[in-house]
């Protein structure tokens, strides 16, 4: 057994296998520090997130080995009721399941006599489910690529990807969107059909950033613009107290567990805004180590992608790369007040088991690519 683990492991691509090692520690070491302030307000054991997190990156190193290990076949004949299953799940947003969570419901819960268990972001199980599933219908008509039919049916499926969860988790569904759409332009998207797809693109932002439902949205947004003459208004405290955790860190940081920003100044510490404690304690050059990191997993995917001779795993890869890397840039842009608060998490790094071990999954899928992908 372990003879076969190690062989299949020689097979993948080691520099992204340790690199996402590498991503993997950091996260623990971030988590371990960016939650201590939140364990004392809830008087848990100090390390209480720390394990948890480290149970998730159990079970999406199992899922890895799996994925790495199972037939192509059996991911191509499954995808289907996957990728159904990830939609009816958001759809039960709306339902007495979906748990209001700072603001917003993006997360279903299970409870049991009234007690909550176990809760869970569905939004993280479609980024990777419609990436495999529009891989698996590319693929099947490549060559039918220019014809009318296909694009329609092309834009049903990013519809139903997209729409649903773009009202519930605005920023998700974008990320979703570019994901798809690169995997669409790589397959020989038409001008005709790079402009239809923008305009329609535009369009359904503007609607729902114009909804009854999205005025924190343009709040943040416009807020984000104003903020260049010097308002600082609520919708922006927690970027300005990440600029603030930023600049404390200086080039080298304070030091392991040394922030200050993360005990009061900075909501969400140890998950949407972990890249702000992260500067502070490691600095410039934590940061810089860290954004390396993702750069090299981002290159490696897609050089993956442009080496495997088989089209539903040279789009599945381009899909997953473009995914982890626009979220991983949306949510540094938070944090360096590129971008309006959107809550997204930072890829293997905040705290969150969803998010981690689809996150595994998805890198789990490059693996496997690199290993019989040609």
């Amino acid at each position: 057994m372990k003879l076969k683990i190690k062989s299949q492991i020689k097979e993948v691509d080691l520099i992204l296998l340790f690199d996402v090692m590498a991503l993997l520690i950091f996260g623990l070491v971030s988590v371990a520090s960016a939650s201590f302030p939140t364990t004392i307000k809830y008087d848990v054991n100090r390390f209480y997130y720390l394990i948890r997190q480290l149970v998730w990156m159990v079970l999406g190193i199992f899922s890895v080995l799996f994925i790495i290990k199972v037939n192509k076949n059996f991911i191509k004949k499954n995808i289907d009721w996957v990728f159904l299953l990830s939609i009816i799940l958001i759809f039960m947003l709306w339902t007495p399941m979906g748990k209001l969570v700072n603001g917003q419901v993006r997360w279903l819960k299970i409870e049991i006599a009234g007690r909550e268990i176990f809760a869970f972001q569905p939004s993280d199980i479609l980024k990777v489910s419609s990436i495999l599933f529009l891989a698996k219908y590319l693929a099947k008509n490549f060559n039918k690529i220019k014809e009318d039919s296909i694009f329609v049916t092309i834009l049903v499926i990013m519809g139903f990807s997209i729409v649903p969860i773009m009202i519930k988790d605005f920023s998700t569904a974008i990320v979703i969107g570019l994901a798809l759409f690169a995997m669409f332009t790589s397959a020989g998207m038409t001008k005709k059909e790079f402009l239809i797809m923008l305009l329609m693109g535009l369009g359904l932002v503007i609607l729902i950033l114009m909804g009854p439902g999205s005025k924190y949205r343009r709040e943040r947004i416009m807020g984000l613009i104003a903020s260049d003459q010097g308002d600082v208004s609520d919708e922006l405290y927690q970027i300005t107290q990440s600029l603030y955790a930023i600049a404390l860190g200086g080039y080298t940081g304070s030091g392991f567990f040394q922030s200050k920003q993360k005990y009061a100044n900075l909501p969400e510490a140890h998950t949407d805004f972990i890249f702000s404690v992260i500067c502070e304690e490691f600095g410039f050059v934590g940061a810089l180590v860290l954004i390396i990191l993702y750069l090299i997993l981002i290159y490696r995917g897609f050089k993956i992608a442009t080496q495997t001779d088989d089209l539903f795993y040279k789009f599945t890869a381009i899909g997953i790369t473009t995914y982890i890397g626009i979220q991983a840039f949306f949510n540094i842009g938070v944090t360096c007040k590129i971008l309006p608060v959107t809550g997204i998490t930072l890829p293997f790094i905040s705290y969150g088991g969803t998010a981690l071990v689809m996150s595994m999954v998805a890198v789990g899928l490059l693996l496997k690519i690199s290993k019989d992908g040609n």
